[in-house]
């Protein structure tokens, strides 16, 4: 009985023991098909994890290189328009320095007609078109000083797009290369591991709206400067010619004036030397009367002397015969009608003496005048001359 109950309890021993055994396999093959299918999900997972962050940077990737593409196009145009905004600055520099030579040449014309002398020292209509023509220059100065002052604020503000770009476009490529770097790494790379707080947000980590909107400003600006530069150039464009044609308008009125003046003091001139060659030859001829009469008073002398001679000599005659006979009739008669005769002469001479001294003084006058014309003439000429140096001079640069 005893051998009999020990034989049960090794029996029901070895029964718990082949239960126990049983359960534990089951329960390790549980564990077993659990761990294989935790494993292969967990697998599946951290795959698919990796795959979509892969693609993730992948994506990021194409955003960074659209936008790279965009910055590069932008600052590309930006530089080009840079380059012609400075173009047409220089143009209009140019052309404010092109103004010296215009400039010098009308207040050079001015101090020239200056020193014009008596009469023909006026404001004519040679001096109204030349002040015009300096107020003309000094807007058209005035003018291509502003525009050259606009194009250099307009270059500053491009270049400031410019530089903008430029750095967004450099932090693009950086950020390209390091998500480019991050997008080939692998579980076989040699430069992985672990990382502390790799997960950490860094200081000035911003939203993909507030990156997109970053580059989206700096090329807008640059865009918008961009446009304002077209404009400005155009303008430019438009001053120089509009300018040009001004003061070449304002030089042709100028010189027309300048030889409508010179046509009227030629023919003044030459009237006067008409007018001069005729009071000479009236001169000459009038002193040669006056020697005329001078000479026919000398003439006279003697028949006078004969004819109070003759009277004189009669008045000695003795008593009775110291009467008034014809003789004595026709001495007193031929004297006085001599001295008359002499004192007409003398009248007449004195006359013609007169009008000789009008005569002079009117060849002084005419001769005075003719100096003046010359004078002005001459500094006409002069002024003329100088503004052949605005034919050299190209406005339209």
């Amino acid at each position: 009985k005893q051998l009999y109950q020990r034989r049960v309890r090794g029996h029901n021993a070895n029964q718990i023991v082949s239960t126990t055994a049983v359960r534990q396999q089951g329960g390790s093959l549980e564990i077993r098909q659990e761990a294989r299918k935790l494993r292969n999900n967990t697998d599946s997972v951290t795959n698919w994890g990796q795959h979509d962050n892969t693609t993730r940077l992948l994506d990021r990737m194409q955003d960074v290189i659209a936008w790279k593409d965009k910055l590069e196009q932008t600052i590309a145009d930006t530089d080009e328009e840079i380059a012609q905004l400075t173009n047409h600055k220089e143009r209009c520099e140019t052309a404010l320095e092109n103004m010296n030579t215009p400039f010098e040449v009308a207040h050079d014309n001015l101090a020239t007609r200056s020193i014009r002398v008596a009469i023909d020292l006026v404001d004519d209509e040679v001096n109204q078109e030349l002040n015009k023509e300096v107020e003309v220059i000094d807007g058209i100065k005035e003018k291509l000083k502003q525009k050259v002052n606009e194009a250099f604020q307009q270059l500053c503000a491009l270049q400031d797009a410019y530089n903008a770009m430029c750095d967004d476009l450099a932090d693009k490529m950086h950020c390209l290369d390091v998500d480019q770097q991050c997008h080939g790494l692998t579980n076989q790379s040699a430069n992985i591991g672990f990382q502390k707080n790799a997960t950490r947000i860094a200081e000035g980590t911003v939203l993909p709206d507030a990156w997109d909107s970053h580059s989206n400003y700096n090329t807008q600006r640059a865009l918008n400067e961009i446009r304002a530069s077209t404009s400005l150039r155009e303008t430019i464009n438009n001053m120089i010619e509009q300018t040009a044609n001004d003061l070449e308008a304002q030089r042709l009125r100028t010189e027309y004036a300048f030889r409508k003046r010179i046509h009227e003091v030629q023919m003044s001139k030459d009237e006067l030397e008409w007018q001069i060659r005729n009071t000479k030859r009236e001169t000459d001829v009038l002193m040669e009367d006056i020697r005329g009469l001078k000479q026919a008073i000398s003439d006279k002398n003697k028949p006078l002397e004969v004819a109070e001679t003759r009277a004189e000599n009669r008045t000695y005659r003795p008593r009775v015969e110291l009467c008034r006979d014809a003789p004595h009739d026709g001495l007193i008669s031929e004297r006085n009608e001599l001295q008359n005769t002499v004192r007409n002469l003398v009248d007449q001479h004195n006359v013609a003496e007169d009008a000789l001294e009008q005569l002079k003084k009117t060849q002084n006058r005419l001769d005075e005048d003719w100096r003046i014309k010359e004078n002005s003439l001459e500094l006409d000429e002069r002024c003329m001359t100088k503004r052949q140096k605005l034919l050299l001079v190209s406005h339209k640069v």
